[in-house]
């Protein structure tokens, strides 16, 4: 293994501490808008500290080959980083001083090869780390972070200051403010896609409009339903039915519902209108105000709109699950052997018991007994009764 070479050029001075600090408390708290949160932030610390690699750790796990990161590194820096951090993870994870979980939160530590035994020092002699200055920040609910602000090797050697080690203390309190935040919004966002998986897993579309009509947000489900029938799409932001009649009706609902959003104590639960899709499939739209909180911000571009879109006559929902593995789940649910099963959600889908006899390729007195011995089992008289049952249970049947 063989040193890097070092940089001949001299190393432009840092820029004043009290300076910078107000531009980087502003990236501190942007960050939590970046698509790689941070990214900013590691790269003004890069520059504003002469250093090479700027890495931002959002989360160190053993079970990992790497963390997940984000990193900033200098132009002319060829260091293969994540491949250096697997090789220190199989030969150096020992090491307690480079182990970043060692570092509590709100600490400061500098080290170098200087510091560690000679194959740990060789390695980052290969890496061209002059020296390392890392801290940890954390927020109440147990996530924690790390910086790393790497130096390379330079004529002169620049040691880190202590002003500098002052900035990097300025910024931990704000640091650990935003990363209350930025938990808080990654468990909103895991809410919300639990929520949004409900929602799709009952087939039910569900669109959110701005106070424009504008799309904001289609789950899956109501892209599911647009994909599959001609008649109503997505186009140019906005929901598009060919029905001139029904395209007016819904885009009156939607007026009505943005008008009674903005109105308080209102009781209004929405319009409903119906479109015939091209292979006679009859689709029901609901317009509806979105919730209107105190704290939300304002403007025309929020969600103010919530379309809810279903099948209304294509194949029941309980058509969904007539298959095998649903015919298992209603027997487990229900009680009922397979066979019973399989013949309650083909009933429930409406067929009459001769046609569902059909379908299991048996004979209608056999067919006869399997619906006495299921109406016997659940305590109800008919097939209505079924039909309630197996409905009330379909978010059950995945």
């Amino acid at each position: 293994m063989q040193a890097a070479a070092v940089p001949k050029h001299p190393v432009a001075p840092p820029a004043s501490g009290a300076t910078v600090l107000p531009e980087l408390i502003g990236l501190v708290y942007e960050g939590l808008n970046e698509a790689r949160p941070w990214a900013a932030l590691a790269d003004r610390l890069r520059q504003v500290l002469a250093a090479i690699n700027v890495t931002v750790t959002l989360l160190h796990a053993e079970d990992r080959p790497t963390d997940i990161q984000v990193m900033s590194v200098d132009p002319d820096d060829g260091t293969d980083w994540l491949q250096a951090e697997r090789v220190h993870r199989e030969r150096f994870a020992h090491v307690e001083l480079v182990d970043p979980k060692s570092l509590r939160p709100g600490e400061v530590l500098v080290f170098g090869p200087q510091d560690v035994e000679p194959d740990c020092a060789e390695f980052m002699a290969f890496l061209n780390l002059a020296s390392c200055l890392r801290t940890c920040f954390a927020e109440p609910g147990g996530m924690r972070c790390w910086i790393d602000v790497i130096r390379g090797h330079c004529e002169p050697q620049r040691p880190f200051a202590a002003s500098e080690l002052e900035l990097i203390g300025a910024l931990l309190p704000h640091l650990s403010r935003a990363l209350g935040l930025f938990a808080r919004l990654k468990r909103q966002e895991a809410e919300k896609s639990i929520y949004e998986g409900c929602l799709d897993h009952l087939l039910l579309g569900c669109l959110l409009l701005d106070g424009d009509g504008q799309l904001l947000c289609v789950n899956r489900a109501a892209r599911a339903i647009v994909d599959k029938h001609q008649g109503i799409e997505l186009s140019h932001g906005r929901v598009q039915l060919q029905d001139r009649t029904a395209q007016r009706a819904l885009d009156k609902a939607i007026g009505n519902a943005i008008a009674a959003r903005t109105q308080e104590g209102g009781r209004y639960r929405g319009e409903l209108v119906r479109q015939h899709a091209q292979d006679g499939v009859l689709l029901g739209m609901l317009a509806t105000p979105a919730p209107l909180f105190d704290y939300y911000y304002q403007g025309r571009h929020v969600p103010s709109v919530i379309i809810y879109l279903s099948e209304l006559t294509e194949s029941l929902a309980m058509q969904q699950v007539s298959g095998g593995s649903a015919a298992e789940l209603i027997a487990q649910l229900l009680d009922l052997t397979r066979q019973e099963a399989r013949l309650a959600a083909l009933l429930a889908c409406g067929q009459t018991i001769s046609e569902a006899a059909g379908q299991m390729g048996i004979a209608v007195t056999a067919a006869r007994n399997y619906s006495k011995n299921i109406y016997a089992k659940l305590g109800i008289k008919g097939q209505t009764d079924l039909v309630r049952i197996l409905f009330k249970s379909f978010a059950l049947l995945r």
